[in-house]
């Protein structure tokens, strides 16, 4: 089969490899599309290779390590102990499952699962899933919309950290893929003051088509005058950084008003620190969340798929152009890339 594989220059190439194998408890899906994570691309971010700890060399002879993990398509193949599945069906899939029986499992923290089953890579034309990973789509639900479906899992669980009331005001640092949909779950979850801070102007665009109160170009605009005159110069009940830069992670405790909560839904460089001075902590009683992949978000985040404005966010590419479009997506251009094999 087709898959996207790294070479040892670091790029991306496709090439022939063995289909994944199958198991009981597994199913093999034929993959329509695999978005792009924002995390993969730190693979070729210079401020992220510096930081990165060496990756684990492959034995001689091992499968060659396939990445995507966002992805939908049609099951082909079903394991012998799996039950309520057909051939044929639209899936959409979590790119990890969980044992259900270890501590971190048996006390509402699967995200931290010790035992971890994980999915084969989706840049590829088959990929195979532990049975508890698959999620069938309804059919108002394209292939093309599904394959957002653990992208939309990471935005509802960020918002699950983000004590969102009706009526709350919310600033969205960054207006990527995850920024985006933060914004929309965000505002079904009853923000009615919504800024969205975003350097590239087309991104900016979208943001205000989706709803947004305000935008702001944080390069050539007042991001902290623009945030005291939507909230009536309080700042914040809410603060979400996907951006993943230092700096703007810092901006966001300038941002919260008084008992408001951040979280930082992105991911950062590795061993790099913000400093968060206590004081300020104790002045305005504040509250910082991380967010570490999606527990507990998947049922919901597929109720959600039909009822989000996601076409906007997609664009299409082959298989054969991925590394293009990695490097197109480092530099600001689209939102959501999936990759068709």
């Amino acid at each position: 089969m087709k898959a996207a594989i790294r070479n040892e220059s670091g790029k991306l190439e496709v090439q022939d490899i063995p289909e994944p194998e199958m198991g009981p408890d597994r199913i093999k899906v034929k993959i329509a599309y695999c978005g792009i994570c924002g995390s993969e691309l730190h693979s070729i971010d210079p401020e992220y290779i510096a930081r990165r700890a060496p990756m684990p060399q492959r034995p001689p002879g091992a499968r060659p390590r396939v990445g995507g993990h966002e992805a939908s398509g049609t099951i082909v193949e079903i394991g012998s102990d799996v039950k309520g599945f057909q051939v044929g069906q639209k899936v959409a899939m979590n790119f990890r499952s969980y044992c259900g029986s270890c501590y971190y499992c048996r006390n509402k923290m699967e995200h931290y699962c010790q035992a971890v089953i994980p999915a084969t890579g989706s840049y590829a034309e088959y990929a195979v899933y532990h049975k508890s990973a698959v999620y069938a789509l309804p059919d108002n639900v394209s292939l093309e919309v599904g394959a957002l479906l653990e992208p939309v899992s990471v935005a509802v669980h960020a918002i699950d950290l983000a004590n969102i009331k009706p009526g709350g005001s919310v600033a969205i640092l960054g207006a990527g893929p995850i920024g985006l949909l933060l914004q929309e779950v965000a505002q079904i979850a009853g923000a009615a003051k919504v800024l969205v801070s975003e350097p590239v102007e087309s991104r900016r665009r979208l943001a205000k088509e989706l709803g947004a109160t305000i935008v702001v170009d944080p390069i050539n605009e007042d991001l902290d005058a623009a945030a005291k005159k939507l909230t009536d110069g309080r700042g914040f009940d809410t603060v979400l950084d996907a951006s993943g830069k230092l700096a703007v992670a810092k901006q966001a405790l300038s941002l919260a008003d008084r008992c408001g909560t951040i979280v930082w839904a992105a991911m950062y460089p590795n061993g790099a620190e913000v400093g968060v001075p206590p004081s300020l902590m104790y002045d305005k009683e504040l509250t910082i969340r991380g967010v570490f992949v999606s527990p507990y978000s998947f049922e919901r985040a597929l109720a959600l798929l039909p009822v989000l404005k996601l076409e906007p966010l997609i664009s299409i590419m082959p298989i054969e152009q991925i590394d293009e479009a990695f490097h197109g997506l480092l530099a600001g251009k689209g939102i959501k890339v999936l990759i068709k094999p």
